[in-house]
């Protein structure tokens, strides 16, 4: 092939290199290619044989539009480009025919686990492959429309399980669907919009006594006094088990002895006095450096869940025997329950138990009405001691006329 370039005489910026032997009609083949400047940049490429269907008027039409393209800054500006482009766009549509499975695994997964517990990826995973999987049968994700969600929970609620388990499936797979949206795999969004699960009402409502407290205290410490320390905390403190598994000795000031709260659920700080029974644990701990995990496992590692000691003193206790309603169980949680409940029978006011817990409304107290009440009955029982002692010892009727 001629190496020698021949510029067209009737359309600028085309340009062809003549084959040596092959010949197309009545002259040898000719490659096409186009060469222009923009901006101080040369722009050239080869672009086809005329054997192949190219022609002057079409080498000038495609090298119009990388002129043009280069312009405006969109678009390709050359034959490689384009090829590139071309190949990325079949690539995506190849992504977008991925089965939600395929997404889960190969997309979502690699990088949930760089920010999620074990525990998490463990249940997602549980609730993929028993309720999901089976429903979609491998369909692109592209496809799954609300009936197929549909499907899936009724799936989850004719095997007889709760509409919390079916909560909690169609959440995974909106979280998925909307982490495959950001990457562009999917458009729209996610069709669990269009269910309706039912309103579940999953708030517990039991909460220790005192003497119940106290109870499950002694026999943690007679199992793991690690245990012990942990739950200890929780009840003079009623911080989250996550707000205490994650508290580091950065957070821990003895002198001053109250304690900050830094990983909290809100994602705002909360600086929380300390009670002497945890000030004198914490006081005789060996100090680790500030990043250091202030309550640990018997290993020294961090706590992935509660305590095997407070769940075996639960069981040993019979705490939860006879009560077939989850939400009337005890767990670590209800030890924040408790130390709300006990604030407010105590009478301590109602906005700074709201700070104290970093409850961002007072409708968090409804679960605590029966201790409402004990305020309240213990409010009125301080009035009327206050009006026998000003009436000395007589009631005074409040519909009397002043003389």
């Amino acid at each position: 092939m001629s190496r020698k370039w021949i510029n067209s005489k009737k359309f600028t910026g085309v340009r062809w290199q003549q084959h040596s032997t092959r010949k197309h009609g009545v002259r040898f083949d000719r490659n096409f290619g186009y060469r222009f400047m923009f901006n101080g940049k040369q722009y050239e490429g080869l672009l086809g044989w005329e054997s192949e269907g190219w022609s002057e008027s079409n080498a000038y039409l495609k090298k119009q539009l990388y002129l043009e393209n280069a312009k405006n800054g969109l678009g390709p500006t050359g034959p490689q480009e384009e090829n590139q482009r071309s190949r990325e766009a079949v690539l995506s549509e190849k992504r977008k025919d991925t089965s939600f499975e395929d997404y889960f695994n190969n997309r979502y997964l690699p990088e949930a686990r760089t920010r999620k517990k074990p525990t998490t990826i463990k249940s997602e995973k549980q609730h993929l492959e028993t309720w999901i999987s089976p429903q979609l049968n491998g369909k692109p994700m592209r496809s799954v429309t609300p009936d197929d969600i549909e499907q899936i929970k009724l799936a989850i609620l004719d095997k007889g399980r709760t509409l919390r388990t079916a909560q909690l499936s169609l959440a995974i797979f909106r979280l998925v669907w909307n982490h495959a949206r950001k990457r562009g795999i999917v458009e729209t969004e996610s069709p669990t919009r269009a269910i309706e699960v039912g309103r579940i009402n999953n708030a517990r409502t039991r909460f220790l006594k005192p003497e119940e407290a106290q109870k499950l205290l002694d026999t943690v410490r007679a199992l793991d006094e690690k245990a012990y320390e942990l739950t200890l905390a929780a009840l003079y403190t009623g911080a989250r088990l996550g707000e205490l598994t994650g508290l580091t000795w950065s957070g821990i000031d003895l002198q001053e002895k109250s304690i900050t709260l830094l990983h909290t659920k809100t994602g705002k700080p909360r600086i929380l006095p300390m009670a002497k029974p945890l000030h004198e644990i914490l006081r005789k701990a060996s100090k680790g450096s500030p990043e250091e995990l202030v309550f640990t496992n018997s290993d020294g590692n961090a706590w992935g869940e509660a305590p095997w000691g407070f769940r075996q003193a639960i069981k040993d206790l019979k705490f939860n025997d006879g009560r077939t309603d989850k939400r009337e169980w005890i767990c670590f949680h209800s030890l924040r329950h408790t130390a709300a409940s006990m604030m407010l029978a105590a009478g301590v006011d109602i906005r700074t138990i709201q700070s104290h817990f970093g409850w961002s409304t007072l409708a968090m107290l409804q679960r605590y009405t029966h201790a409402l009440d004990e305020s309240k009955r213990a409010a009125v029982d301080s009035l009327e001691k206050a009006l026998e002692t000003k009436s000395g010892g007589k009631v005074i009727p409040f519909n009397r006329k002043a003389k």
